[in-house]
């Protein structure tokens, strides 16, 4: 553990892998390294028990270990406060930053690009009734409603249907505005859309009865934090329904939809319902809705689950009216 702290790029290694999950090329940048060196040092703290690695498709991702031994915590808790004074630190910090941006520009790019022709695509890809099945997980009417990672709407539309009110959140401009139209063509009064990111939602906590969030995690550096984000706005005891896809080998859709990650286990989503506070949860497979590109591609079908859990009690917190708490 010494010999892996004893050197300056491992520490700057260990600096950028404790801000953000980082790929080896990543890294390379941040350090501004040869690969083979940032491969054998990356090596070095893992054996050290200081980071854990990720296999994700054909890409690798290293990040902070969170559950390090405590000799090795009580070393990084030492270390951790003084990466600032590394020499090169801040150059460190710009360079992490420059590829953070790349990212989400990336993602940004590829909404902007298809947003005029997002219904085929999704259609191509997964069954339109993917938004029936999530449907499903609300049943009580006239409730005030949260689609985060809207898109152009086509989950939006079916919750107006049964809704009081519903409020689709997207972080593309284009995506928004194709859902605007939309919503005038339809004459749907019921529907409101605001731009913002699912990792920093913009609604006030406890303001809404249910928050959907639908084929959306994939895409986002921190499912966790969104789920948080889905929690902290849902009314006590209301509803927090996240659909998505479970693990699987369609690497084209990273290439070509700018998926982030391919899929989630039962663990890692339950895992953080509770962490948001959540106590009962449902989780179940739906089969596979795959559309047809997604059936002609990988070794398997894409398999989805559906997630349900209530809101937590919150001091102070009223009730969601359609809630089982409330009945």
């Amino acid at each position: 553990m010494f010999k892996a702290l004893g050197d300056p790029t491992r520490l700057r290694i260990l600096a950028a892998v404790a801000e953000e999950e980082l790929t080896v090329g990543e890294i390379r940048q941040v350090v501004d390294s040869v690969q083979s060196a940032v491969s054998r040092n990356l090596a070095i703290l893992r054996d050290a028990g200081f980071v854990a690695d990720r296999r994700e498709g054909t890409n690798v991702y290293f990040s902070l270990r969170r559950d390090m031994a405590e000799p090795a915590k009580r070393l990084f808790d030492s270390a951790a406060p003084r990466f600032a004074e590394l020499p090169g630190a801040k150059d460190d910090r710009r360079r992490l930053q420059r590829c953070l941006e790349k990212r989400a520009a990336r993602s940004r790019g590829y909404f902007e690009s298809v947003a005029g022709d997002w219904e085929r695509i999704r259609n191509s890809c997964f069954d339109d009734r993917l938004g029936s099945v999530a449907l499903e997980k609300l049943v009580p009417r006239g409730l005030v409603v949260a689609d985060v990672g809207c898109g152009t709407g086509s989950l939006t539309f079916e919750l107006a249907r049964v809704a009081n009110k519903v409020i689709g959140v997207d972080l593309s401009p284009e995506m928004l505005k194709r859902a605007e139209s939309i919503a005038r063509e339809l004459g749907a009064k019921n529907v409101e859309f605001r731009r913002g990111d699912a990792e920093k939602i913009p609604l006030e906590s406890a303001s809404v009865d249910a928050a959907f969030c639908v084929m959306v995690l994939h895409f986002l550096a921190d499912p966790a934090r969104a789920v948080a984000e889905l929690v902290r706005i849902t009314r006590t005891g209301g509803s927090v329904v996240l659909l998505d896809l479970v693990p699987h080998n369609q690497e084209w859709m990273r290439d070509e939809m700018a998926h982030r990650w391919l899929g989630f286990a039962r663990a890692d989503v339950e895992k953080w319902l509770r962490a948001a506070g959540c106590g009962a949860i449902e989780f179940e497979l739906t089969g596979s809705y795959a559309g047809e590109r997604a059936k002609k591609n990988g070794k398997r079908a894409v398999e989805i689950f559906v997630a349900r859990a209530s809101a937590p009690a919150r001091p102070g917190a009223k009730i969601s009216e359609g809630s089982d708490a409330a009945r």
